[in-house]
């Protein structure tokens, strides 16, 4: 039977006992659990799409990366072999990734007929995690999850946020000051973060908060986040009440009391407002990447979406890493023509080179490459596009001459740019002039309070320090930085390194040694072929301390 006319579809009950038929009644017997559980993650996935890192990480993370790899492709064969003659007509597989195709399955049933994927069990905790938020949230097969149209959501990239003045009342005018102070340097504090849109003070001014209602404000605004409450004097200071509202639910995510003196208001209340903003800094990112976990795709909103992709791309798991990527493509779907996506994209590949977990170097070396010269394409003038682009030149293509141009025209449009300060100070680190290196990076992390990946900043401010010989300030940000993500391969090279030059040879092998289980296949002789800084003192210098703590040669 060719594939190609084949009209049947292969028909998946996931509701319930799992079952496989064809559209014609003809039973399909799939019996081990794991290919059971494979297909139906594919068929409730955008597009029927997953990567194989993705499956992997859910259903074989403890076979180890070889025999997990190993373990999912005699699984695909096998369910090609369950499959016959058809297979070709139902899968389609490369080496990043495994569909269904479209047209060739359906998924029927719904929730009153028993527990989703009902009686599987996998000890992996990945798919436990991923089975427990689709039995919270089922997928609903007659409807359109399983579409790959771009749905009716909003395009808007960015959550938007108001802070409001704090009000005081009517016969405390000091308090009215300090609230109006403390709103507008939440406002400032808030305005740093390139993933958040935040009303200006102005505007905010001109709201009556007294008798606003929340539905006027989500309207007028077009708000997605509302930060208000009140500022009280006793005489000594003020208390500060605040409440962050998710203007879409109505639900208040977190109140919160602070205490603050006089002399705290005289002296300024920076420190206090930089805390309330990365607060709702982390509560947008945990809110995105709960929603868009816990709804189909298609329908969550771009800006929950972007929020999510990115700070998935600074997890600590292949499996976490792995999911930003259909986020990412997902959103570029909806907006083709926006610089800042396909930017998004191109660093996800650096992320991935960087972590050891790319399956292709040459190939996602052109991927990235490709996706920022596209953003470039779009946007010239895109501060975080040339930024990025810098990123791909210094890192991966080792053009220093283009890189330093990018961070200059990134910096010139925005002089703010905490990300082009970042990978400028990189640079300077990897040709040998450290101390620009710690200048540019130290000025990047005052300039990046809010960011989702502060770990990328330690890191890549520690590699500065090395470039320095400061192993102490190298070890010190290395570690602030493996505190939020531990599984951060560059890092552990920074530390393996400060402790080498520091003489204290038993932990530098102990930090290697979790570096090799974590990246097996690292070698001098690889980290020379590829690294940036292998032309320099600086790269000779942090091979021979990393082959002094263990790192094989070959």
């Amino acid at each position: 039977m060719s594939g190609g006319h084949d009209n049947l579809k292969l028909i998946l009950r996931v509701f319930g006992p799992f079952s496989a038929r064809w559209s014609d009644g003809a039973p399909v017997e799939i019996t081990s659990t794991k290919q059971r559980a494979m297909l139906v993650m594919l068929a409730v996935s955008p597009d029927g799409r997953r990567t194989r890192a993705w499956l992997q990480d859910m259903l074989w993370s403890l076979s180890g990366q070889s025999h997990g790899r190993a373990s999912l492709r005699r699984a695909l064969s096998d369910l090609r072999d369950v499959v016959g003659d058809r297979a070709d007509y139902v899968f389609e597989a490369n080496n990043d990734e495994i569909r269904l195709k479209p047209g060739s399955w359906a998924v029927e049933g719904d929730p009153e007929d028993g527990e989703f994927l009902e009686g599987i069990d996998i000890a992996e905790e990945g798919f436990t995690s991923w089975l427990q938020q689709r039995r919270l949230h089922p997928p609903e097969p007659n409807a359109r999850p399983f579409a790959a149209a771009v749905p009716a959501v909003s395009e808007r990239l960015c959550p938007k946020v108001v802070v409001l003045p704090f009000a005081g009342g009517p016969d405390n005018e000091d308090a009215r000051y300090a609230g109006d102070m403390i709103a507008e340097e939440i406002t400032r504090a808030l305005s740093r973060s390139h993933l958040i849109d935040v009303i200006s003070h102005l505007s905010s001014r001109n709201v009556n908060t007294r008798d606003v209602a929340l539905t006027d404000l989500r309207e007028t605004l077009d708000v997605d986040y509302i930060v208000m409450g009140r500022m009280r004097s006793d005489g000594r200071g003020f208390r500060l009440s605040t409440e962050f509202i998710d203007t879409d639910t109505g639900r208040i995510h977190w109140s919160r009391d602070n205490v603050i003196t006089l002399a705290e208001v005289l002296g300024g209340v920076e420190d206090v407002a930089s805390d309330i903003a990365r607060l709702i800094g982390k509560t947008i990112l945990q809110v995105s990447v709960e929603v868009a976990a816990a709804r189909p795709m298609p329908d969550v909103e771009s800006h929950a979406l972007l929020v999510s992709a990115v700070s998935l791309m600074h997890r600590q798991s292949l499996a976490s890493f792995s999911r930003a990527r259909p986020q990412i493509e997902e959103l570029i779907r909806r907006v083709p023509g926006n610089s800042m996506l396909h930017a998004w994209l191109g660093k996800w590949y650096v992320l991935s080179i960087q972590q050891g977990w790319s399956t292709d170097f040459e190939k996602d070396v052109r991927i990235a490459s490709d996706c920022t010269a596209r953003a470039l394409d779009l946007d010239p003038e895109c501060s975080f596009s040339l930024a990025v682009d810098g990123f791909v030149n210094n890192n991966l293509l080792k053009k220093f001459d283009i890189s330093a141009d990018r961070f200059e025209e990134a910096l010139e449009i925005d002089p703010n740019n905490a990300l082009a300060w970042l990978l400028k100070g990189t640079l300077h680190a990897f040709v040998d002039e450290g101390a620009k290196a710690v200048s540019y990076t130290r000025r990047a992390r005052a300039l990046s309070p809010l960011d989702p990946h502060k770990y990328f900043f330690d890191s890549l401010a520690a590699t500065a320090c090395l470039s320095t010989r400061d192993y102490e300030g190298a070890l010190e940000l290395a570690d602030l930085s493996l505190k939020a993500n531990r599984r951060h391969t560059s890092t552990l090279r920074v530390r393996t390194i400060a402790l080498q030059r520091l003489g204290r040879t038993e932990d530098a092998r102990a930090t290697a040694g979790e570096l090799l289980r974590m990246e097996p296949t690292l070698t001098i002789d690889g980290y020379l072929s590829k690294h940036p800084a292998a032309g320099f003192e600086t790269g000779r210098d942090w091979a021979d301390a990393l082959r002094g703590a263990g790192v094989p040669q070959n």
